[in-house]
């Protein structure tokens, strides 16, 4: 859900540093910020003047103080420094041949979907349940071989979901053969538009890099 914010703003800027659920990037003069605790998106028009590093802000006084009111910033210092979301990835996989999914590749695809399926969790829980894993992201051809076995096994699926649900499920795919990319998710404006994809580096993982030109990726888990 979009929701629009439109503080007064005064001279004087503070600093401060966004809550660990609370993402922020700037486009162009709007700045968006995203709550993983209520998966809500917040917009804030006409604010050039603002400053997103990662999890730091720089805003006027008024503003800050309207986001501390709404639990969007923290006191004190962060226990870990956030490093901004990776660039729009502007590359596609190697073309690598697959071959035909295994028994294995099967049941494994089957048994993801269905326990992705049954769940309907909110991103700050599937923030918690992807985080610390640990799976080979400098095999390229491994990874464009398991998502062209994702892809061949994608339209025998019930329901194939938006891009939400074909991520993570994509992601526990090549998770479960000791593979890793990261979780991105983007976002645009006027229209408000919101997505996620998996990349490695400059690589798109999850579709053509061409469809992501759009959006300004927000966070990555």
């Amino acid at each position: 859900m979009q929701t629009v914010v439109s503080p007064s703003f005064g001279e004087r800027h503070e600093s401060g540093e966004l809550a660990e659920t609370v993402h922020a990037v700037k486009l162009g003069s709007d700045l968006v910020l995203l709550d993983l605790s209520t998966d809500g998106y917040f917009l804030v028009p006409d604010c050039a003047q603002v400053r997103v590093d990662g999890g730091s802000l720089r805003a006027p006084m008024d503003l800050m103080l309207d986001l501390a009111a709404n639990e969007l910033l923290q006191s004190g210092a962060p226990s870990v420094r956030r490093s901004p979301p990776p660039p729009i990835p502007l590359r596609r996989l190697p073309d690598v041949e697959a071959g035909r999914p295994s028994a294995v590749d099967i049941a494994t695809f089957a048994m993801l979907w269905a326990d992705t399926a049954r769940r309907k969790p909110t991103l700050q829980s599937l923030a918690r349940q992807v985080s610390g894993r640990r799976g080979r992201r400098d095999d390229l051809d491994a990874i464009a071989a398991r998502v062209r076995l994702f892809r061949q096994l994608l339209p025998y699926a019930p329901a194939v979901g938006a891009c939400l649900f074909q991520a993570e499920l994509l992601l526990r795919f090549l998770n479960a053969a000791d593979l890793d990319a990261d979780w991105v998710f983007g976002v645009r404006v006027w229209p408000f538009l919101a997505h996620c994809w998996l990349q490695v580096d400059e690589h798109c993982v999850s579709q053509s890099p061409d469809t992501l030109t759009i959006y300004r990726p927000i966070m990555a888990i």
